[in-house]
């Protein structure tokens, strides 16, 4: 088999996928306690080998174990929600969930996406719908393939994506499909970096009001010194002014959007880690 480019796992990614579902639900059943896997990757949580819950974690024992953690278990919370209307006196407990796992360099996010669609699990509540539904490929050398080929590729759709053309904020493409934004201030200083299941409509919040929008908050926030005001219980909000002073700065601004049908968790982690934008501060605080 040809090695893989970046282009090609874009055009085969729902293939790709499902070699790496076949994998991902062929695994043996375990516990959290028997997952050694460091690093990222994508798990699937069953009770009685009937698949419940897929996810995917850049730390993957770390996420596990919020999981199977009550307090902090998504999987378990919606459990209990979905499992309301069983007026059994006895529920199953969350050590009933049995494990499978994947270790995942590039795609974990298009994966988890694609097997809520194609196993499917009940208790996904999101994410709904954001990939086609697929026959699982009964193979997952292709998937070995291309996990092994990460790092080539990964830079491949670097190049290709610093390549775009960046146009006025304003008059920035819309597309409603999964990808990459990337936004340069007056100076063409690349300034943030962002993901979405849905570009388009990403690029649509950040240019209204700053509630929902990471990206106006880090801008009102580092760049203009604003202080976020709170409205039920989340400060993510500033005055009209202030508002008003953050679109205009946008205005000002370049961006790029670049659709991605396979790795773009992945591509984004590197590019943030490469670039060091100013208004990516999660990464930035930790790179320090």
């Amino acid at each position: 088999m040809k090695n893989l480019t970046w282009d090609d796992i874009q055009k085969q990614s729902d293939t790709i996928l499902s070699c790496g579902l076949y994998k991902l639900k062929t695994q043996p059943f375990c516990d959290l306690a028997d997952v050694t896997e460091k690093g990222s990757g994508n798990y699937l949580i069953s009770l009685d080998e009937v698949p419940f819950y897929i996810g995917e974690g850049e730390d993957l024992i770390k996420r596990l174990k919020q999981q199977f953690r009550p307090t902090t278990s998504t999987f378990y919370k919606n459990f209990k929600k979905h499992d309301s209307s069983n007026h059994s006196l006895v529920k199953p407990s969350i050590v009933k969930f049995k494990i499978q796992f994947i270790s995942t360099i590039i795609g974990r996010k298009e994966l988890e996406e694609f097997g809520i669609v194609n196993l499917p699990t009940k208790l996904n509540h999101f994410q709904l719908g954001k990939r086609n539904k697929c026959v699982i490929a009964d193979q997952s050398e292709l998937w070995d393939m291309v996990q092994q080929d990460a790092s080539k590729l990964i830079k491949e759709g670097e190049n290709s994506i610093i390549k775009s053309k960046f146009t006025h904020w304003f008059d920035t493409m819309i597309i409603n499909s999964a990808g990459l934004y990337l936004v340069k201030d007056k100076s063409d200083n690349l300034i943030y970096i962002g993901e979405s299941s849905d570009v388009g409509k990403r690029i649509i919040t950040h240019s209204g009001k700053t509630y929902f929008s990471a990206l106006r908050r880090h801008i009102g926030t580092v760049i203009y010194s604003f202080q976020l005001q709170e409205l039920k219980g989340k400060k993510r909000y500033f005055s009209e002014t202030e508002d008003k002073k953050i679109t205009e700065f946008l205005k000002t601004c370049t961006a790029t959007v670049y659709p991605i049908s396979f790795g773009r968790y992945e591509l984004e982690e590197y590019l943030i880690r490469t670039y060091r934008p100013l208004l990516n501060i999660k990464c930035n605080k930790i790179c320090t």
